[in-house]
Order: C-alpha cells, then structure tokens, then sequence
C-alpha cells in the first residue's frame, strides 16, 4: 500500500495491551506447583520457571536498552538482574510468588522507562543494540512481546499434559482486564 500512513497504536496502547498479556502470564504461572516449575516440555529443554524468567529477562534486557540506551548491567542485582543472570534466575526460578514478582516488576519497570521516553525512539533504529542490530525500537519491542507469546503458548501445552485448566489466551476474555479498557 503506497501513499497510506496511519499509526496501529501509540506506545501506551501497546503498553496497555502488554498489561493484558502480562496479567494472563501471571494467571497462568498460578497454575503451576512450585514442584511444577522444574519441569520441562523435553529433556533438555528450559524448565517451566526458566520459561517464565526468560520471559521477564527478554523484556528487560529489551526495553531497557531500547528506552535507556543501557545494553549492560549496571550497579546491584536488583538494580540490573542481568549482572548476574545465573545468580538471578538461581534466587528467582523455582519459587513462585518470586517468579511472580520479577514478571509485575519488569512490567513495571518498562512503563517507568518508557514515561521519558519520546515515541520517536520507536520508530529509529536502535544502532547501539548489540542483541538485534538494525532493529528499529518498535521492532524490538515487538520481539520482546512476541517472545513472551511464544513461550507462554509452551506453558499453555505443559499445563494441558500436566491437567491443569490454563486460563483464556486472550486478556479481552478476562473481565478484570477488559471491562475497563472497553471502547477506548
């Protein structure tokens, strides 16, 4: 389509909609024993509670570069879980509520970022990503995002083998979420 500009969302829709995607990640997590998080889909592959950090970790590292131009860690392990991942994801993995509260905090983290942040950013390429060079900052937002859907779709299928009811995919399906954000 040439000639045709429009803009599928602002930055805060999206953001907005990530909320609704979190929140049903979060669901999902409740639907696993902390004798659950071990698990993993095939021998080899990452556990349940790595999936789950690695869903947090790839926002992170994603967002802040994106927002803060900060691709390495810097001060404690709070302030940058990536100076230690390994440390990080061993305090983090295996328990659930921990599990929980990395995922809330770097929801909220990436809100916070991106508050200072002028849209523009999005639309320009990233050239100090050493992760995804050439990426424009919509793009890697969008594979932060979408990585998140990827891994959460491998938890859906876990749930189901291990019998557990995983709640609805979509946030629009969870009235908590939806009724709200109706019409806006």
């Amino acid at each position: 389509m040439t000639g045709f500009a429009h803009s599928y969302t602002t930055l805060g829709r999206f953001l907005d909609h990530w909320d609704g995607v979190r929140m049903v990640t979060l669901k999902l997590l409740d639907c696993f024993s902390e004798e659950d998080l071990r698990r993993t889909l095939w021998p080899g592959s990452r556990t349940v509670g790595e999936m789950f950090h690695h869903i947090g970790a790839h926002q992170f590292y994603a967002a802040r570069g994106l927002f803060l131009g900060q691709w390495e860690p810097r001060g404690t392990l709070e302030e940058s879980p990536d100076a230690d991942w390994d440390l990080h994801k061993h305090l983090t993995i295996y328990k659930p509520l921990t599990l929980y509260r990395w995922l809330e905090s770097v929801q909220h983290r990436v809100r916070t970022w991106a508050a200072g942040v002028p849209e523009s950013c999005l639309s320009e390429f990233a050239t100090d990503n050493p992760w995804h060079e050439g990426m424009r900052g919509w793009l890697l937002l969008q594979h932060a995002y979408q990585d998140e859907v990827h891994h959460r779709g491998q938890l859906y299928a876990l749930a189901r083998q291990l019998g557990y009811l995983p709640p609805d995919v979509f946030a629009v399906d969870h009235p908590d979420y939806w009724n709200e954000r109706k019409w806006k």
